[in-house]
């Protein structure tokens, strides 16, 4: 029994530095952004074009001094300025879960996104799909992710945000639509916020599950019903949600603790590496097809309002 109490001590200690050794380095990793400081005005912006300037100047004030995290601000935000430079309309795509994998990559995204991309045609635009993936693989990605998923996603917004009103002020004529599926639909949500007195940004937030901030501005469409039924995640009805998913609950349940902190580490871990929207679970209603009445319609008559030029 001692034996076995002992090799129980020794495994929770070694999570438990685990998880300390992550957080350290999650620390680290957002501290290295601002460690190298350098100013924009000593990496020759005398010879750069006006574009590239702003782009730099852009950078200084989103990312901060660091010159890693400038040059990688600068070198993504020029490169889709000229990839789109000669569109008149981009369409920002969020993915839900992590946000590590293209929003076609989902069958309900795929479905209208193809359905908005084949409308905008119609209506005379040609759309260029930008996917806008949040989270790379790796842990400390995803402790980032996961803390910006709390706390509503402050820097992923702000840097999305600052990119699009850098392309709508250098860009004669382009329109942007940011969408967006469950936790995707709150980035592009907070992002629709900050761009709120910018006439040529548009959003449309599918499915914001019910602990993300709802963000329904000037020329936002916020779809938190399919048509077919109630979306347990967007309407907090948690009684339902708990009924389709009380054996995963069990077994998570069942996950070893003996005092609080056993109980937060262990949980902590199974969210980390089984969470897709909230723990992997499941929640009824919390599908959007474009097919669904209260999907592609909904969302034609948003865009014919909204882009219709005849």
């Amino acid at each position: 029994m001692k034996r076995g109490r002992r090799f129980l001590v020794l495994c929770k200690g070694a999570l438990a530095v685990f998880l300390g050794v992550c957080l350290l380095g999650l620390t680290i990793y957002a501290a290295c952004g601002h460690s190298e400081g350098t100013n924009s005005s000593g990496l020759g912006l005398e010879s750069t074009s006006t574009v590239e300037q702003q782009a730099w100047q852009v950078a200084a004030e989103v990312v901060g001094s660091g010159k890693k995290a400038q040059e990688q601000f600068v070198n993504e935000l020029l490169d889709l300025y000229n990839k789109i430079k000669d569109s008149n309309m981009v369409i920002f795509c969020n993915p839900g879960g992590w946000g590590n994998k293209p929003l076609s990559y989902d069958y309900q995204g795929k479905s209208w996104l193809t359905g908005i991309e084949a409308k905008l045609t119609q209506l005379g635009y040609e759309p260029y799909v930008v996917d806008d993936i949040r989270t790379d693989d790796g842990l400390i990605e995803r402790l980032i992710e996961f803390k910006e998923h709390l706390t509503h996603y402050p820097s992923k917004a702000k840097v999305l945000a600052a990119k699009i009103d850098f392309l709508t002020q250098n860009i004669a004529n382009l329109k942007v639509i940011i969408t967006g599926q469950s936790n995707g639909a709150a980035l592009a949500g907070e992002v629709a916020n900050r761009l709120k007195d910018n006439s040529r940004v548009y959003s449309i937030q599918v499915g914001i599950p019910f602990w993300h901030k709802v963000h329904e501005v000037g020329n936002s469409l916020v779809i938190d019903n399919s048509g077919i039924g109630p979306d347990t995640l967007t309407q907090r009805d948690l009684v339902a949600i708990i009924k389709s998913n009380w054996a995963k609950l069990f077994i998570l349940n069942q996950a070893p603790s003996f005092t609080p902190v056993d109980w937060f580490i262990s949980r902590a871990v199974l969210i980390l590496t089984s969470y897709d929207f909230g723990l992997g679970l499941q929640a009824p209603g919390h599908e959007y097809m474009w097919e669904y009445p209260g999907v592609g319609p909904v969302i034609e008559a948003f865009l014919v309002k909204n882009f219709d030029t005849h």
